[in-house]
């Protein structure tokens, strides 16, 4: 299976409102896969491209963890 491109598992738009349900507003690799059943993997390479068009920001937490939140510039525009 491909990695590149959107899952037809899961949309940009269903991942972002995962997050945006989320308290505190922010989200783990695994938080999404097990949400709209990817693999830890897959939902890391979807977090980090949504990361890149500007739609989540990202920061790594202690050793190795990273967390995913939307910009207060993007959430409100949906």
């Amino acid at each position: 299976m491909s990695t590149r491109g959107p899952d037809p598992k899961a949309t940009d738009e269903e991942i972002m409102q995962i997050i945006e349900s989320v308290e505190p507003p922010f989200v783990t690799t695994g938080d999404i896969a097990d949400a709209v059943s990817l693999s830890t993997e897959r939902a890391r390479q979807r977090l980090n491209q949504l990361d890149n068009q500007g739609q989540l920001h990202r920061t790594k937490v202690g050793s190795s963890a990273v967390v995913y939140w939307i910009p207060e510039s993007s959430s409100g525009s949906r």
